[in-house]
């Protein structure tokens, strides 16, 4: 048997008071939902951030226990999405943050460590394609459904029709409907 998923109700009525924000929430509700949110923020705001430092924050920043903040980071990541794995914005944060260790490194004047972090992040860039462009967007306003009109004709299809089709299906109707009517009864 499957277990309940003690998180579902509060996901249903978290997902539903974002979508309508003039739902009101109990006050308990509205205080999480307040923390979550901030919490996804400072999440998106440090996307390197694992779930071991993420819990730190919730648990200094709100004073609340180990168990509550592992649930919270739960809710956000069904509710608002896995940060990590949100899109080329993220692998162009970790290019841009590992450029910067690089630079760090070359401050500090260890030259071979700052080459290779370089190194790292090019290939990051080249393998994830950041150095290429997005492409160009769709005109969506200017895409047309295609008009179908359907119809009975079968020389749409290059098929000829049948002469006096419909005197000949009568014909076979009649025809079959006295052999069923002949057919003995099943019981």
């Amino acid at each position: 048997m499957a277990k309940k998923n003690p998180n579902r109700d509060i996901l249903d009525l978290y997902s539903e008071s974002l979508i309508n924000p003039s739902l009101k929430l109990p006050v308990q509700e509205q205080i999480r939902l307040d923390r979550l949110k901030e919490a996804y923020a400072h999440w998106l705001s440090n996307p390197l951030l694992t779930d071991g430092q993420m819990r730190d924050y919730i648990m200094s920043r709100y004073q609340i226990g180990r168990a509550q903040a592992y649930n919270d980071i739960a809710v956000i990541k069904v509710i608002f999405g896995l940060v990590q794995r949100s899109d080329k914005e993220f692998i162009r944060y970790k290019a841009n943050h590992i450029l910067e260790l690089a630079a760090a490194a070359a401050m500090a004047g260890n030259d071979k460590k700052a080459k290779a972090l370089e190194k790292i992040a090019a290939t990051m860039v080249k393998v994830n394609q950041l150095d290429e462009p997005e492409g160009e967007e769709l005109p969506w306003d200017d895409l047309k459904p295609k008009d179908y009109s359907f119809s009975t004709d079968p020389r749409i299809v290059d098929i000829e029709p049948e002469p006096n089709i419909v005197e000949k299906s009568r014909k076979l109707l009649a025809k079959y409907l006295q052999e069923i009517d002949g057919l003995p009864d099943e019981q």
